[in-house]
């Protein structure tokens, strides 16, 4: 069910007894082969299952998100369509205030950008230190998938879990299953050959060169595929419905 379908009058019976769920995502560049969307695309999908798995209402996706920084992108190319981390706390803090004011108890952010983390984390504190009958539930993706789950893949794979991360093998694959029209696999280098930046663990401002590439390719995603993006789909869908279920299993309808 969408927020957006539901009439001003039925929203209070909604409410009461339902989670509204939040996709959270971003516009920046995801290299040659991605959509500048891709991690709203991610969000939404999540979220849409997710609905339907926990008698959920989908809100609105957040589409803008805070800026990455240029390291994770490979350095500075066009489509980075991003707010202040100031701008974006108070969106989110306001949305989900304007939730909770609707009757929602049970709200959940269902975000796939890693530089949204914090802000979105200082939203649900602000909102829940007002309105301490609400939960608020933040889901990173990535951090569901499982450990079992994600170190087997990188066995199957060859790829290392420290070089899978930003538009690499796992990312590439949820795209390319859920949003194939917008996908652009024949653009990877079949054999694997793409740039190796230095890799840092801090920020430099202005970024060296050599962390820098061309494509915006950070990390391999040349055996990235949708049958490998079904099955990591597949796990997170279930593995973010458990967590739902096991956190919001004490809160009950108003």
């Amino acid at each position: 069910m969408l927020l957006g379908e539901i009439t001003s009058p039925d929203l209070p019976r909604h409410a009461a007894d339902r989670h509204v769920i939040v996709p959270v995502g971003a516009l920046e560049p995801h290299g040659p082969h991605l959509p500048l969307a891709s991690d709203t695309m991610i969000s939404e999908h999540f979220a849409h299952l997710l609905a339907d798995d926990v008698n959920g209402v989908v809100a609105p996706s957040i589409n803008y998100g805070v800026p990455t920084t240029p390291s994770r992108l490979g350095g500075t190319f066009p489509g980075v369509i991003a707010i202040s981390g100031t701008t974006f706390t108070a969106l989110v803090t306001e949305i989900l205030d304007s939730l909770v004011d609707a009757g929602f108890r049970r709200l959940i952010m269902v975000n796939s950008a890693i530089d949204n983390q914090p802000f979105l984390q200082e939203a649900a504190r602000l909102v829940t230190r007002r309105s301490p009958d609400a939960r608020i539930m933040i889901v990173h993706w990535w951090d569901v998938v499982g450990e079992d789950f994600r170190n087997a893949l990188a066995e199957e794979t060859g790829v290392a879990r420290h070089n899978d991360h930003h538009a690499g093998t796992v990312e590439s694959s949820l795209v390319f299953h859920i949003s194939p029209q917008a996908a652009r696999p024949e653009l990877l280098a079949a054999d694997g050959s793409e740039e190796q930046p230095r890799r840092i663990a801090y920020d430099v401002y202005p970024q060296p060169a050599d962390t820098t590439t061309s494509s915006g390719i950070v990390y391999t995603a040349a055996c990235a595929s949708s049958e490998l993006g079904k099955r990591v789909a597949d796990q997170v869908a279930r593995e973010l419905a458990a967590a739902v279920r096991r956190e919001f299993a004490t809160l009950r309808p108003q």
